[in-house]
């Protein structure tokens, strides 16, 4: 997540708006998936695997790499192509709330040099003890709630995620939201390192719009 980890030079970027559209589809998978968790309690366990992996690839060298096959990208793609393409305005409000919250924490996460660091550290801890203890997915995504709460939660303005209170009160289901919020701030971490910014997603929505139909349509 930190500068030093995903920096330009090292993701090599061949296309500059394929790339932000990736990280951007990204960023709208988690939003989507957060949206989906909230409000009707479950999500495709595909889609949520691919946004909670990719906080684990710490050292790609390319966007590609960073974020998982095309293919899992496809939630992404589609509610990318729905709200800025002017397609779906409910539950669009909802996404487009955990989108720019997300850049507002990324901003926070890029110019915080000691918050970077205790985020790829605690990552990389869990990574490790993943592995070493060959430990269930389920424990995975509890560790990353707890890297969550302890790094991301205090931060404001603090994300407030809307939806079913029955499903919010879940422990497991709000660890799997706070899991895939993080998910969306490594890719906004991203997608600005890649010189996505606001003003950038006003005046070239349309050609995300269109490139995201073509990553689709190779699904």
């Amino acid at each position: 997540m930190p500068r030093r980890r995903y920096h330009r030079a090292g993701l090599q970027p061949v296309n500059r708006i394929e790339n932000q559209t990736l990280a951007l589809a990204a960023m709208f998978q988690a939003a989507a998936l957060v949206n989906e968790l909230a409000q009707h309690g479950n999500c495709e366990t595909d889609d949520f695997n691919c946004s909670f992996d990719s906080l684990f690839t710490i050292d790609a060298a390319t966007t590609r790499e960073a974020l998982g096959d095309i293919s899992c990208l496809s939630r992404g793609f589609t509610a990318m192509v729905s709200y800025l393409g002017g397609e779906n305005r409910s539950p669009g409000r909802n996404i487009a709330y955990y989108l720019l919250s997300m850049l507002k924490i990324s901003h926070q996460v890029l110019g915080n040099e000691g918050l970077s660091e205790k985020l790829l550290s605690g990552l990389q801890r869990i990574d490790s003890s993943s592995s070493e203890f060959n430990m269930s997915r389920h424990s995975v995504i509890n560790k990353i709630d707890g890297l969550y709460q302890d790094c991301i939660s205090s931060l404001s303005p603090r994300i407030i995620v809307r939806g079913e209170q029955n499903f919010l009160r879940n422990d497991d289901n709000a660890a799997k939201i706070r899991s895939l919020l993080l998910a969306g701030i490594r890719a906004a971490v991203l997608w600005q390192q890649l010189g996505g910014s606001r003003w950038r997603l006003f005046w070239s929505r349309k050609k995300y719009v269109a490139t995201a139909k073509k990553f689709s349509s190779y699904n």
